[in-house]
């Protein structure tokens, strides 16, 4: 009796594994489908997330991905618009950029990129995206444009020097130190000290390093890259930027005390002349 039930058991739980084995490999492979019908699939698994349901997230995803590997730049579009969707779940939005950054050219992606960045619910996944983004600037570099070149530095140093991420930081800085000549004395560089000794031995071994490397250059010899890269935001240890409005009534104010004294002047003038006619 005890070894029918055993061989029922073993039984039953084949045949599960066999249906979820099938339900799987229904959506495993899209290779042989045209992108048509791929992207009407992935119409019913957006209704089902709409309706509240997250089932089959990680096959949507995988049908993303193939959806880019099919449509080649005629899906950008789609995969833009999924990377950015705020409705959509973020396994989706992750794979969506990975198959853009694969599809696009350099310039495309560096836009994707600075726009991934900024979005909170992407962040823990754009170091993954980020990884594919740099490897594809390496393999290309030799033919990018000036002008997407520094798209790119300003990017990257953008997040050197105001990124609350050590991570986020150190991929930036391994980059730059052979992407961009004047990186290693820049005061955009030294911004990196921040994370000198935080306790973390793996930061510690890469961020010390930066902080003895500028303890031993003057900031007078540091080289500010807002020269070259005018679109960077201001460095953490610059004054405050005063308002226009400030700056207005200040130069209103200056114009007032002007008149004042100038006034003031005149009144002395006149009354000395008075006296000397009496």
């Amino acid at each position: 009796m005890k070894t029918r039930q055993v061989l029922h058991y073993l039984f039953v739980c084949a045949a599960v594994l066999y249906s979820a084995s099938v339900a799987a490999s229904q959506y495993a492979d899209y290779s042989h489908r045209p992108l048509s019908e791929m992207l009407e699939v992935y119409s019913g698994f957006k209704a089902n997330f709409q309706a509240g349901s997250n089932y089959n997230v990680g096959a949507a995803a995988a049908l993303v991905a193939a959806i880019g590997k099919k449509g080649g730049r005629e899906v950008l579009p789609f995969l833009k618009e999924k990377s950015f969707d705020p409705e959509t779940h973020e396994h989706i939005r992750s794979a969506a950029a990975r198959a853009y950054v694969k599809i696009a050219d350099v310039e495309e992606s560096v836009n994707l990129m600075r726009k991934l960045y900024d979005d909170p619910s992407l962040r823990p996944r754009y170091y993954y995206i980020n990884k594919l983004f740099l490897q594809k600037v390496k393999a290309e570099e030799e033919s990018l444009t000036d002008e997407v070149k520094s798209d790119i530095c300003t990017h990257l140093l953008a997040i050197v020097q105001n990124t609350d991420s050590a991570g986020d930081a150190l991929d930036a800085e391994f980059f730059l130190r052979d992407f961009l000549p004047g990186y290693t004395n820049s005061k955009q560089r030294a911004t990196l000290v921040r994370y000198a000794n935080t306790g973390n031995e793996y930061m510690t071994n890469n961020f010390n390093p930066i902080k003895a490397h500028f303890d031993a250059i003057p900031p007078r010899q540091r080289i500010d890259l807002r020269k070259r890269f005018p679109d960077l935001p201001p460095l953490p240890d610059d004054a405050p930027a005063r308002s226009p409005v400030k700056v207005a009534l200040a130069i209103i104010a200056g114009g007032v005390a002007l008149a004042v004294c100038a006034v003031a002047a005149w009144l002395a003038v006149r009354r000395r002349r008075v006296r000397e006619t009496t």
